[in-house]
């Protein structure tokens, strides 16, 4: 299920032992640090930093579908027909860069022999070498970096907003990574254009310590509630998840979509979610995001509040109705996608990026009358659900220290990769070189070849990024779906009160402490546990820091400067 203060995109059980590689370094972070130990390590609050001046990019591409500042995110059916050129000139004159992300497909041909690689760095005016690292070994190979020195220019860090993924992270980064305020705080990004044109709800996130430490990668704000089959709901008598009023519509659907005959369950889960999908209950049963603040700054976790605890009921009484797919809890993501495309489970959670032509066009093949759909919460006793502000952001880059001049370069190169959705540069970016990598199609949509399948695989979306758009090539009827979906869920999307917020003990313990939780709680939910077993759970977690936490986010949230 949903894990508390997850750690994002890498998921939370995977970051555990992560988390713990980062950990055994944590005495050499805090050597490197400048003496300021205690300053640093202090509570703090993203609402102390000057954040940089939001200034939209003026003549862009009209969208089909309006986004707004807020973050929904605008829709596109079609890539426009005239690209506009974001730079009349490659913005560097020379120079050599370095950058490390994670990579989640299969690695590109190397600069030599990939020509998107090469048109890139022509049109940026600079070589760029990155360093792609299999997902679920990037943080194993940061902490190396760490340890041994030797950081590249720019470095993506996922623990955004959710459990820190480098022990002692505010002494990390007082030492070894630049501090942006003085750079592009306020009006100075304006020298930046793309990296001005975020939204300030993206830059909130990227403060540590009363520091600007990272740039955003954007995402569309909220992850959604789940995804389902439209056309199994509508067969179980249910056209759309509007259609549901309440918990006990929803429990009567799920035992009608289940039908273990035809190897068909309503749900299933991954390894890497708790196995149950949790995040889909939690969201309709109300419970806050990480966090509940009261008028008086005091806060309550969501493990403590009686709306979790009811979602956890209502899932015990799921499960012993057999409407998770039996052994899904030790599935991988993927195998849990297949299962949705090819209708053995009508629902799952995953996030609404997910959502894409190409799972679309899978489904499809499967079964034509296939149609997946983003959920959008109901109240569990009437009315609307709560949604999460969970995907703000899919990580952000930190920047190596170095002197004025080389940082003023290195976030010229953050903003040719910020170049947004209908210029030369993004197209560029994301598909490669017309010809080899791409052909476009009568509505000037890009088509990829096989060899651009391959050579498009560079990361540099995840070295910088503009403002999410949504943008299905082919599938009007998903992007209005989706597009639909997010401007019902952003208005609706709770943050999590402490996401800019920093505690020290958090930093240090927050991963195991909530795992012994989550494993509870999984327990429970497969019956192995009981109820009393997951109060206790909390108890402990209480005692053995979560007071601890509530206390130092409480004393970040009183100094915070309130809007």
């Amino acid at each position: 299920m949903h894990t508390p203060q997850s750690l994002g995109r890498r998921g939370f059980l995977r970051g555990v032992g992560a988390a713990a590689a980062l950990t055994a370094g944590g005495s050499t972070l805090a050597a490197c640090g400048s003496g300021k130990a205690a300053a640093v390590n202090e509570a703090g609050s993203a609402a102390q930093v000057q954040l940089p001046t939001y200034t939209p990019l003026a003549n862009g591409p009209t969208p089909d579908l309006p986004g707004t500042d807020a973050g929904v995110p605008a829709g596109f059916y079609d890539y426009p027909a005239s690209p506009t050129a974001a730079f009349a000139s490659p913005p560097l004159s020379g120079g050599k860069f370095s950058a490390m992300t994670p990579l989640f497909t299969a690695p590109p041909p190397a600069r030599g022999s990939n020509p998107a690689w090469q048109a890139m760095e022509k049109k940026l005016g600079a070589s760029v070498d990155i360093t792609m690292v299999v997902g679920d070994d990037f943080d194993t190979k940061l902490s190396t970096l760490i340890a041994g020195g030797g950081l590249p220019d720019l470095i993506q860090y996922d623990g955004l907003g959710g459990v820190p993924t480098i022990s002692n992270l505010p002494q990390f980064l007082d030492s070894q990574i630049a501090d942006l305020t003085a750079l592009i705080g306020g009006d100075k990004v304006k020298e930046y254009p793309h990296l001005a044109a975020i939204p300030k709800v993206f830059w909130e996130q990227c403060t540590v310590a009363g520091k600007l430490y990272f740039i955003p990668i954007p995402r569309g704000i909220s992850a959604g509630a789940g995804l389902y089959r439209q056309d199994l709901f509508a067969a179980a008598g249910v056209t759309s998840n509007k259609d549901i009023k309440n918990s006990d519509d929803f429990f009567t659907l799920l035992k009608e979509l289940t039908n273990p005959g035809k190897d068909r369950y309503a749900l299933a889960g991954n390894s890497g979610n708790g196995g149950y999908s949790g995040a889909i209950f939690e969201q309709i049963f109300g419970v806050p995001n990480k966090w509940r603040v009261d008028g008086g700054g005091k806060l309550t976790a969501d493990i403590e509040t009686d709306e979790f605890r009811a979602a956890l009921e209502f899932m015990v009484k799921v499960a012993k109705a057999g409407c998770f797919y039996p052994g899904a809890q030790g599935w991988t993501k993927a195998k849990m996608e297949d299962a949705f495309q090819s209708g053995k489970a009508a629902m799952i959670y995953d996030g609404l990026p997910a959502l894409s032509t190409s799972v679309w066009a899978t489904a499809q093949k499967i079964d034509p009358n296939a149609k997946l759909m983003p959920f959008v919460p109901f109240g569990a006793t009437g009315g609307p659900g709560v949604a999460w502000q969970d995907n703000v952001v899919f990580a952000g880059t930190m920047l190596k220290k170095a002197d004025p001049a080389k940082l003023a370069e290195v976030l010229k190169l953050a903003d040719f990769l910020a170049a947004p959705f209908g210029t030369e540069e993004y197209l560029l970016k994301t598909y490669g070189v017309e010809g080899a990598d791409y052909t476009l199609d009568a509505n000037h949509n890009p088509v990829q070849t096989a060899q651009g399948k391959n050579d498009a695989n560079v990361t540099w979306k995840y070295v910088a990024a503009p403002q999410l758009v949504t943008y299905n090539p082919g599938v009007n009827a998903l992007t209005d779906a989706v597009h639909q979906a997010y401007t019902e869920l952003v208005p609706i999307a709770v943050p999590n009160p402490t996401a800019t917020l920093y505690s020290p003990t958090f930093g240090k313990q927050g991963v195991a402490l909530y795992k012994a939780v989550t494993d509870t709680v999984t327990q429970v939910i497969g019956g192995q546990s009981s109820m009393s077993a997951f109060d206790n759970a909390v108890k402990t977690w209480r005692s053995g820091g979560g007071d601890q936490m509530r206390s130092e986010f409480e004393q970040a949230y009183a100094s915070a400067p309130k809007s």
